[in-house]
């Protein structure tokens, strides 16, 4: 655009809210802020101000952008601040060209500016959005009455604003609502706000009768202007690709590595946390968050499995870590009905374990380890475990060849029972396979194999 006026009628200072058209909630003369916008135009993406009008104890601001193949930086000219702080109207007119400026106060003698930095021949919209009273953050807002704001196009529109010393003549189109100086402590009701209604609930219809109203759809939290026979989106909330929302924060002793949830039968729920340090723990819900309810040696756990035998509570974890003997086991714990605790049940040999899985077939309960390596040896074996419920424990059933086994998974598909294994290294290489086995006449049986990268 090649030039600008800037018609504003004022008020000031009267405590108002940041609208165009604000309600005066104060009779109370406030202290100026450092620097008040009455107007801001904002590049959204990039939070940059193309275009102000900013007020201070002292000084009138008219910035903008500059822009050319050097960058991008902002503009600031600056007139001497005329006495407004008499709680009445006044009228200022800015006249902006290629390279002056000139202000206009209540149709007076203009102050011309001849600027070093002349204002930009084109200055692109694209994007931005303007703010009344503003500069869009809570710090600076106007603390004045704007009665009406009129942009013109055009390089000096000062004689037509102004025919005269008169600034009463100055007034364009002022509704008689706004014509005087309100009285304190009242609230201005404007005649033609009683046509605008915003409508709630679901979609009504959009006909004549309803032509510029309003809309809320609080499922949406959209609002829509009814134009023609079709309602129009004109403000929506931004979409949240997140629909899950932070409750509570669980502190941990150290690094954790899983998490298992879990329930039991007239205790309640729980939680146990896997961490990499010499203490994992179980948290229990209670009064609407999980508190600590009990700590438990481990040995850079992995993660945890809970798991039921008939009415027996089980949890076992997969400790990755040797001892302080330098031996290596996994531990199954089980659930004491007496002291409301889980105890040590059965220890289990394993090698720098990473997960468990339980599962049942034809009615029989197993435990599958993955055995990730033995020292710097990955081709180890992995190890099925069958519930013994004659010796109450759990003894090897099978052994499978694994290569930096990771995890295990158990699923079924229709009357066939599945156990896939996730291979990650074989001591030279993480181009491996993984492998899915069948379960067959009592045992697992390679079915198919899959050639992945680290596992996955």
């Amino acid at each position: 655009m090649k030039g600008v006026a800037l018609l504003s009628h004022w008020l000031y200072p009267l405590p108002v809210s940041p609208l165009a058209l604000p309600s005066l909630t104060s009779s109370t003369l406030p202290t100026l802020q450092k620097n008040e916008y009455l107007l801001a135009v904002v590049a959204e993406d990039r939070d940059a101000l193309l275009l102000g009008l900013r007020y201070s104890p002292t000084r009138l601001h008219f910035l903008f952008l500059r822009e050319d193949t050097a960058g991008a930086w902002q503009t600031r000219v600056s007139f001497r601040s005329p006495g407004l702080m008499d709680s009445q109207w006044h009228t200022l007119v800015l006249a902006v060209s290629e390279g002056s400026f000139s202000l206009t106060v209540d149709c007076g003698l203009p102050v011309d500016i001849m600027a070093d930095v002349p204002f930009p021949a084109t200055l692109s919209m694209r994007g931005a959005r303007f703010f009344i009273g503003s500069r869009r953050r809570a710090k600076g807002l106007f603390t004045g009455l704007v009665r009406q704001l009129t942009l013109l196009p055009g390089s000096d529109a000062t004689p037509r604003l102004c025919p005269s010393r008169n600034a009463q003549l100055a007034e364009l189109a002022i509704p008689q609502a706004l014509a005087g100086r309100p009285d304190d402590n009242e609230v201005l009701r404007y005649p033609y706000e009683a046509g605008v209604r915003v409508t709630l609930g679901s979609r009504p219809p959009c006909t004549k009768a309803e032509d510029a109203q309003f809309w809320f759809d609080a499922t949406r939290r959209g609002l829509y202007l009814c134009m023609g026979s079709e309602w129009v989106l004109v403000l929506a909330a931004k979409v949240r690709l997140d629909y899950v929302e932070g409750y509570q924060n669980l502190f941990t002793h150290s690094e954790t590595l899983g998490l298992e949830v879990f329930g039991i039968p007239q205790a309640g729920l729980f939680v146990a946390t896997a961490n990499r340090k010499a203490t994992s723990a179980i948290y229990k819900w209670t009064d609407g968050k999980f508190v600590p309810y009990q700590n438990i040696a481990t040995h850079q756990a992995q993660s945890w499995r809970h798991f039921t035998i008939g009415k027996k509570v089980f949890l076992a974890v997969a400790n990755f870590g040797p001892n302080e003997k330098g031996q290596e086991f996994s531990v199954i714990y089980k659930w004491s009905h007496r002291k409301l605790k889980f105890t040590p049940y059965q220890r289990i040999a394993t090698h720098s374990a990473r997960d468990w899985e339980a599962f049942t077939v034809d009615g029989e309960h197993f435990l599958a380890v993955a055995n990730h390596r033995e020292g710097d040896n990955h081709n180890i074996d992995s190890v099925i475990y069958k519930w013994n419920p004659s010796s109450r424990l759990f003894e090897p059933n099978q052994t499978i060849a694994t290569s930096g086994a990771y995890d295990w998974e158990f699923f079924t598909v229709g009357p066939y029972s599945f156990l896939v294994v996730a291979n990650t290294f074989n001591g030279t290489s993480t181009r491996v396979h993984s492998h899915l086995y069948i379960w067959l006449v009592g045992s697992f049986r390679l079915f198919q194999s899959f050639l992945v990268r680290h596992g996955v």
